[in-house]
Parts: C-alpha cells; structure tokens; sequence
C-alpha cells in the first residue's frame, strides 16, 4: 500500500518526469546537481565555490552530503533521478513508520493503513517542493515506535533504543533540523509522559526504576547527537556567522504560522482549496509572513469526525496514550498559529527555527492515531458485509480528498520533461565550461543560484543558512539590482571587484551603458524553461574585471593563472617583479589555509570578503585548501559515538531482573 499510493500521486516521477516549482530550482536542484557532480568525481565535498563566492556545503546542511541516502543515490543517478528516488523512498518509509507505530499501540493492520493513510498523505505532499518535510517526516513516527517499544518491553530495549538513536541521527543527518527539532521536542515529552505518568499504578515499577529508564532514553538522545556531530559542529559554527546569529528581520520565527482563523480549513476547505495561489492573497491581508504551503494543515473530513470519536470512546482504556497525544496534538496547533511566540522567540531553540505552521505534523499524526482508534472499534464489529463496503469507502474517500488537496495546495507540479533533464544538452553550459577550463567563470544573473546548474559560479544567492557576509548591506550589491534597468556606476564597480567574469541577461545588454562584448544569445533547453522564459538568453563578458585572481595593486610586470579549481582546493600560479597582495575572489572562511611554494603563509581578509595573501617578488605556487576543524572534530566525534554504541549494543547493560512492562493496555492503566 505504500508503494502504490506513492505511485498514484507521484506517477509522474516513477516514470521518469521531475518537479518544477518552490524552491527547487533555485535551492534544491543547484545544491544537489552540485552533490552528484562531487560525488560521482569521486570526492565527497565540504566547499561549494559555485554559489555567489562559496559557502561551507555540510554546515549549510541543506544539501544533506553526509546523508546515507542521498550518497547512494546521487553516486548512482543522475540529479532529477536521484531527487525522485530519494523523495519517493521517503514516502514509503513514512508510511511504513507511522503503520509500525500504529500497531506498536494496539491497533489492528487495516486501522493502522489507515493511520499511515492520513499521516503521510494529508500533509506531505503539498510540501512536495520542500526535501526537508518529506525526509524529516519520515523518521519522525520511527523515534515513537522505538520509544513506545521501550515502555512495553525494556528488558528488549538494546534494539529498540537503538532504533532510537538510528532514527534520531539519520534526521539530523539529513540537515533538516526544524524537523529534528519538532521531533526530539515532541519524544521528550512523550517519553516522560509514557515513562513517568505511564506507570504510576504498577506498585512493582517505583519511580527509580522509571527514573532510570527516562535517563537511558536521554542517554539514546545524546549519543544521536553525537553521532550526527560531523553534520552538527560545522552547522553550528555557521550558525554564528551566519543571517541567523540572531532574530531579526532577516530571521523571524514568526514566519510560516497559521493564522488561527485559518483553521476554518479544517472543516470548510471548499472555501480555500480551489482557489489555489489565491489562498496567498487571503493570507496576506490578514497575516504577514506565511504561505498556504506553510499554513496548510488539513487531515480530511472523515478521519477528522472520526479523531474526535476515537477520543472519546479510547479514553478510559488507554487514557495515558489518548491524553499525551491530546495534548501533544494541542499544544502543536497553538504554537504553529505563533500563540506563544512572544516567550519562545527569546528562548534557545525555539528562536533559531523559523516555520512555526511546521508544528502541525505533530497534530497531524494525533488525529491520525485517533481515527485509527475509531477505524479499530469498528471493524470489529460482527458485520463483514457493510464492514467491508463502509471501509472502502472511508479509504477511497479519504485518498481522493488528499489528491485533490495536493494539486490545489502546492507550488510544484510533475511534468514529463524537467529543464534538468536537458542539463547535458545545454550549449551554454558547454560554452561556459570551456570557458571555466581556460579560467574560473563566475556569472551574474538573475534567478538566485539556478546558472549554477551549468557548472559554474554564479552570483547573487539564496542560502536558507549562509555566511552573514551575503546579507551584510556594505558587501552586497547596491539594490535595485540592474536586472530590468539600467546599472550605477556603483553597480559596475561591484561586479568588477567581486570578480564577475560574465553577464547572463533576459534582455539584449546595451552596450554604450554596459562594459560588456557579446558572447553568445539563443534558447538554452535547461535554463530557459527553468525560468519560463521563451526569449533567448544573452551571455556577455564583463571588460575591466579583476576576474578570479588578482593583485590587489594592478600594473607592473604582474602575472596571475589559476592552474587548478576545485571545490576544496584552489592552486595559482603568481609571478611578479615586486610582489604584493594577491585576491582571490572567494569567500574567506574558517578552514582555509594558504601555502607560498608549499610553505604555510598568513592569510589576509580582502574588501571584507575575499582570501588574500602577500606574495613576494618572482614566480610562486600559490594553494588554497580547505581543512575545516570544526568538520574532522565532529566527525571524531561521530566516530567515537559509533564505536560508544556499537559496544553498547552488543553489551548486556540491562538488568534482567527488572520488571517489564508487558503491553500497551497495561502501560495505559495509569
């Protein structure tokens, strides 16, 4: 069932279409054509000199290149193949997850597809064009049923915490961490509740004891972390340095609620739905600061009349699993509608995670579990005749909702050919690695990051977490940018000294305004259907650019070549009658050092931004290489968490003699 429910609402990625939309093209795709072609050269990257003047690829996260998955499939496959195989995967674990959950607590198959039914397929796809919600949500009923496996036998609990820290480190592995948040959060809580409140009545398991076993549980907690740390050191080093050091305008946790009067949506979706893009303008009238992708929060007309019955009919027999989910599912709607915002924005955590609506997966799999409840009740019932034809008819129903919900509520579609597809064909990106091979090419155009997709660097950036410097006023280019009017003087002066080598225009470039010589104008199969334009592109190069490299004081006998590019490791040759301060036009960030004929030299900040080094007079090797110590210390870290758990596993550290829990039904007496 979970194969063929992905099938039926992502037919079009089975068969080899890809996805157009969101953030994809100009987040995703660049970040993971660049992974592929790291990967598939047989180096796993820490540097992506592609984006504006280069960003530290495991501390951005994003791009997930310690995530096993995505090492695997984008060591095998092309980029559209790989994105598709990575998001359809994620939908069966999903769904394989939440089915094991639900039966974990007691019910039975059909009720817990059902379950899985409204988890998965209510509030996933219309994120579609957001990897973090496919893949984090994923593991997210996987940490519950480890828990749960716990509390019922933890005289087994070796593999089940193991489970745990599996789960737990495999999504912050992935990079998306407002998802791993939400779900450490969430467990915690549910943990205590089911460990602590759980067992109250059982004069045979005293507070010790579940003591104990909520400090094992946080124990399986902290030794994910540690185990993630390779992803985790990094990220929180860019994290200080980056858009995000504090809140602000450019990072609002109040981004991405759900206004409360939104949740008419629940109930009345007929007044939303089919409007499409025209739920953005209602959201913009009354609230600031959201989407209907991020308010979006519907979990289908039966299964939310039937969440209300299985509350009420499963209280008295599992009140302790009905009531943390109650509450748990609550609490969730409330703050994704920003209602405590005013004290979580200043408390740590809390304030560094923007999309507070993306708490509403938790209330997601709540009403889940209690149509479930209510699904189980009945078919049990002693009548197979209509019991059979009511349930066909709750599921059909119910499938057809979601798949409607999922078209209208989006800003991605599938279509046959994706402009990726055409990536080899692309003349541009021919001409320009041509180009990049003589010497480093770096683009300005408009359409953040997508011209990365052609090999090359390309500037100006999106970067949901990147260096400050990108967002700093006095580094960043004069606004408006000169897109569709004519550049400033200013302008010009920016993208020369920021080592811009070429212009990538919608429009011919005027020559007598612009400093540029014509190179190529035509229909480039990848680029233009990219950006929906049917006009051809215009490439020029920009005259009177410092380029790459340079000495910062021009003239003399002075002579600079790039011998070697890659993303870790930049080699220059540099000769000079005087010496002097040689630019590289690349970000300046921890990790890299520089060496003069292989002997470690000082490295300067250049204009705030870029890598320089003085070079004495006549003919040097000039190396710039990347050795972050922030990623080698986490990822010590990680290994020494492996080896910790891995003789944890195969040590007996738990009593025998201690009393099991044997059921959920008795775990539920409290």
């Amino acid at each position: 069932m979970a194969v063929g429910l992905s099938f039926l609402f992502w037919s079009g990625l089975y068969a080899g279409g890809g996805l157009i939309g969101g953030d994809l093209y100009s987040y995703y795709f660049p970040q993971k054509t660049f992974l592929a072609d790291q990967l598939q050269a047989g180096t796993i990257p820490l540097w992506n000199p592609l984006v504006g003047f280069g960003y530290p690829v495991i501390a951005e996260s994003q791009t997930g290149a310690l995530y096993p998955a995505n090492l695997i499939a984008y060591s095998l496959l092309g980029p559209n193949a790989a994105y598709n195989a990575v998001q359809i995967v994620h939908y069966w674990l999903a769904f394989l997850f939440c089915w094991m959950y639900a039966r974990r607590i007691g019910l039975s198959t059909v009720a817990s597809l059902l379950t899985a039914t409204v988890y998965t397929y209510a509030w996933f796809p219309p994120r579609i064009c957001w990897e973090w919600a496919i893949i984090g949500g994923a593991w997210f009923p996987l940490v519950f049923w480890s828990i749960e496996s716990f509390v019922q036998k933890p005289e087994r609990g070796r593999r089940s915490l193991s489970v745990l820290v599996l789960a737990l480190a495999a999504q912050l592995l992935a990079g998306h961490f407002t998802l791993a948040f939400i779900t450490q959060l969430t467990a915690a809580c549910y943990a205590a509740a089911r460990i602590l409140w759980g067992t109250l009545d059982k004069p045979d398991v005293d507070l010790a004891v579940r003591v104990r076993r909520l400090l094992v549980v946080a124990a399986a907690f902290l030794l994910a972390m540690g185990l993630s740390a390779a992803q985790l050191a990094p990220t929180w080093e860019l994290k200080t340095r980056s858009q995000r050091s504090e809140v602000g305008q450019v990072h609002d946790p109040d981004y991405g609620r759900i206004p409360v009067w939104y949740w008419s949506q629940f109930v009345f979706p007929w007044m939303w739905y089919p409007n499409g893009p025209g739920i953005d303008v209602a959201l913009s009238e009354y609230a600031t600061s959201t989407n209907m992708v991020e308010a979006h929060l519907y979990f289908g007309m039966i299964p939310l009349a039937m969440a209300f019955i299985g509350l009420a009919s499963r209280f008295r027999r599992q009140r302790n699993l009905c009531l943390t989910w109650s509450v748990l599912g609550l609490l969730a709607l409330l703050y994704a509608a920003g209602l405590f915002l005013p004290v979580t924005r200043h408390v740590p955590g809390f304030n560094f995670f923007i999309g507070t609506g993306r708490y509403g997966i938790v209330t997601t799999i709540a009403v889940a579990l209690f149509a479930g409840f209510t699904f189980d009740d009945f078919i049990r019932l002693r009548l197979p005749t209509i019991r059979w034809l009511l349930t066909a008819v709750v599921f059909m129903v119910t499938i057809a909702e979601f798949w409607l919900v999922s078209g209208w509520v989006t800003y991605a579609v599938v279509i046959e050919n994706p402009p990726l597809a055409s990536r080899d064909e692309s003349p541009l990106r021919k001409l320009l690695l041509h180009a990049n091979a003589e010497a480093p090419v770096r683009l300005f155009s408009r359409g953040a990051n997508v011209a990365t997709l052609l090999g090359v660097a390309a500037t100006p950036v999106y970067l949901g977490l990147g260096p400050a410097e990108y967002w700093d006023p006095k580094r960043t280019m004069p606004e408006p940018l000169p897109f569709d009017e004519s550049p400033t003087p200013e302008h010009i002066d920016w993208l020369r000294q920021s080592g811009v080598t070429h212009v990538l225009s919608f429009r011919p470039l005027d020559v007598d305004i612009w400093p540029v010589r014509p190179v190529w104008s035509g229909y480039d199969p990848m680029l233009n259907r990219a950006w929906a334009h049917s006009e051809p592109l215009n490439l020029y190069e920009l005259l009177g650019s410092r380029g790459r490299v340079a000495w910062e004081q021009p003239g003399g006998d002075r002579r600079t070549r790039v011998t070697s590019y890659q993303s870790g490791r930049v080699e220059i040759e540099a000769d000079s009658s005087t010496g002097g301060l040689l630019v590289l036009t690349d970000l300046h960030y921890p990790g890299w050092n520089v060496s003069i004929d292989g002997e470690p030299a000082e490295s300067r900040t250049v204009d705030g931004l870029f890598r320089g080094v003085e070079v004495p007079a006549g003919k040097h090797r000039v190396e710039w290489v990347y050795r972050p110590r922030v990623f080698w210390f986490g990822l010590g870290c990680s290994a020494l968490c492996a080896v910790i758990g891995i003789v944890l596993c195969l040590w007996p550290v738990f009593r025998r003699d201690v009393p099991a829990i044997h059921s959920a039904a008795d775990a539920d007496n409290g």
